[in-house]
């Protein structure tokens, strides 16, 4: 916690500017006035000066500060948040929760909104590029599993040195590859393709990045399929018979009139054809 003092001539103005400076919210504010303007005695002895001292928390308690307010407006138990920094990625994790199945919801979307709601908060700070909740270490179990199918094509790389393409991800999934591969010395990771779904490509540090990218490049694209080697064809073989139709045909059933027993016969079509054919037009002669 740093402690700074600002002077100036209301106090008002002071909390003001300091809450547009540092982008602190009420729930944040920690402050002491130690001065306040003063008019004197008989016009004597006045000042115009206002002294307040302020308690900026760092934005990691900041962080807890708020997810704690949060959880307690969404009616959730809990005994500590802890925090830890790793670069500029702040890791939170909500120990001792009382209701872990509402707080985590079906396949992590409840902390997943939580964790959304956190960051967009704090989306302004250039001291943060991401921050993660977590609740009982359970996305940590996740990811660990998750990324423990990928562990044996990314362990080859430093023995062959060449660079691996995983499958496509989501930006979720790619996250927790990029976090993984990061704690991994010698490792870099590289995204690429479009939209949603995207790919990731892990290779050596001592590569360079544009060389990876055209070897990656080039090994998604799929090659045109093969023709089958057949025999070629002599000029002087017989052409191929066609197939005899081997299977019995059975004549269509004649209608029989069911007093007399005779075969009828099969009815014609009557139908009147148009006979009517539009004449040609004589051609007429050029005077």
């Amino acid at each position: 916690m740093t402690t700074i003092d600002r002077s100036g001539t209301s106090v008002e103005d002071i909390i003001s500017a300091f809450r547009k400076e540092h982008q602190i919210r009420d729930w944040e504010l920690n402050y002491e006035i130690l001065k306040k303007p003063s008019n004197g005695i008989f016009g004597l002895f006045a000042s115009k000066t206002a002294v307040v001292r302020f308690q900026l928390p760092a934005i990691e308690d900041r962080a807890a500060l708020f997810t704690k307010t949060l959880l307690a407006k969404m009616g959730i138990g809990f005994d500590s948040i802890t925090s830890k920094f790793e670069g500029k990625t702040l890791y939170l994790e909500i120990i001792g929760c009382k209701d872990p199945g509402f707080l985590i919801g079906k396949n992590g979307a409840m902390l997943e909104t939580v964790q959304f709601l956190v960051n967009r908060v704090f989306e302004y700070d250039r001291k943060l590029d991401r921050i993660f909740l977590d609740a009982d270490s359970y996305r940590e179990r996740r990811e660990e599993q998750f990324f423990r199918k990928f562990q044996p094509q990314i362990s080859k790389i430093k023995v062959h040195g060449k660079p691996v393409t995983l499958d496509l991800m989501n930006a979720a999934e790619r996250r927790i590859i990029h976090r993984h591969v990061e704690r991994e010395k010698g490792l870099r990771t590289l995204t690429i393709g479009e939209g949603e779904m995207k790919r990731i490509v892990v290779f050596s540090a001592k590569q360079n990045e544009r060389e990876v990218l055209d070897m990656s490049t080039n090994h998604e694209a799929t090659p045109a399929p093969k023709p089958r080697n057949l025999p070629p064809r002599d000029k002087n073989q017989e052409p191929r018979k066609p197939r005899p139709n081997n299977k019995p045909q059975t004549p269509k059933p004649v209608p029989k009139d069911p007093e007399t027993g005779e075969e009828k016969p099969r009815p014609r079509n009557n139908r009147p054809r148009n006979h009517y054919r539009p004449k040609k037009a004589e051609p007429t002669e050029k005077p």
